[in-house]
């Protein structure tokens, strides 16, 4: 498993970079968001607890479809992210939200269970303690309530990381520059494998898992035309890894080589790269 991501790992400069990110991830990320909250099917008055929150988007929008009768915690380990979250109003008639900081592996649920459906899209695959999590996040929802999750495939089965990551390594080789690359099945990439995952939930106190898979396109950065979407990929997933503290040459020739990429995916409406998600269903025992 990858190690834990700390609330510290997720303030300063990297959450600052997610909140000025935000608009045009959300809608890359808006496909995901539409099979997440399809196989959540909320009801008005459920109280829903969205992991990971982040700067909220999954979480007014869960908000939104319970309806003021019903109350939503987003959760997450960075309070920049929160104070993010904070300071976007939800929509008219929807849930009150709490914004809560806390790590999953370590939280101390309330008793009795509060929840009746934990939520999370990309939130929950850097827990130091996948077990003790999800564990956690069973003990804070009732008998028979509900966990859905949208979870990345592995990283070589989705366009949006393999297509910029290829062609940053290719030139960064030509410059001489090699560097360490992350494993296709970690990070966010680590709850890729169903049967795993049935493993760890049921391990932790939830039954009846399922785990369906789909293959979402997505708007690079909700949109941006080859060169914009090129020089974005610097700061987006293990591209972003992998060319950290480049010179800047050698990062101009990586955006020229990401550019040449994108550019036959880009149709005049922005990139569009292909995703694999997972989206991953289960019930409190």
């Amino acid at each position: 498993m990858p190690p834990a991501e700390t609330s510290e790992a997720w303030d300063g400069d990297r959450a600052a970079r997610w909140v000025r990110q935000s608009a045009g991830l959300e809608k890359q990320l808006a496909p995901v968001s539409a099979h997440l909250f399809a196989a959540a099917g909320l009801a008005p008055a459920e109280a829903v607890l969205d992991v990971g929150c982040g700067t909220g988007p999954t979480t007014r929008d869960a908000a939104a479809e319970v309806g003021p009768t019903g109350r939503v915690t987003g959760l997450d380990v960075s309070q920049d992210m929160l104070d993010a979250a904070a300071a976007v109003p939800a929509a008219a008639d929807s849930a009150p939200i709490d914004w809560l900081l806390a790590d999953a592996t370590t939280w101390s649920p309330p008793n009795p269970p509060p929840y009746d459906v934990v939520l999370s899209r990309f939130g929950v695959m850097f827990f130091s303690d996948p077990a003790a999590a999800f564990a956690h996040l069973a003990q804070a929802t009732r008998t028979g309530g509900r966990l859905t999750l949208a979870v990345w495939d592995r990283r070589d089965a989705s366009e949006l990381f393999a297509v910029p990551l290829k062609a940053a390594l290719e030139a960064m080789a030509a410059c001489g520059v090699t560097p360490d690359v992350p494993a296709d099945d970690e990070g966010p990439f680590s709850l890729h494998d169903p049967a795993a995952v049935d493993e760890l939930l049921t391990g932790a106190g939830w039954s009846d898992v399922q785990v369906a898979e789909h293959d979402v396109s997505l708007p690079f950065c909700g949109g941006l035309p080859a060169r914009d979407a090129a020089v974005a990929a610097l700061d987006f997933g293990p591209t972003r890894i992998v060319t950290t503290g480049i010179a800047d040459d050698v990062a101009e020739s990586v955006v020229d080589a990401i550019a040449e990429a994108f550019a036959p995916l880009d149709r005049g409406d922005g990139v569009v790269l292909g995703g694999r998600i997972r989206i991953v269903r289960a019930r409190r025992k």
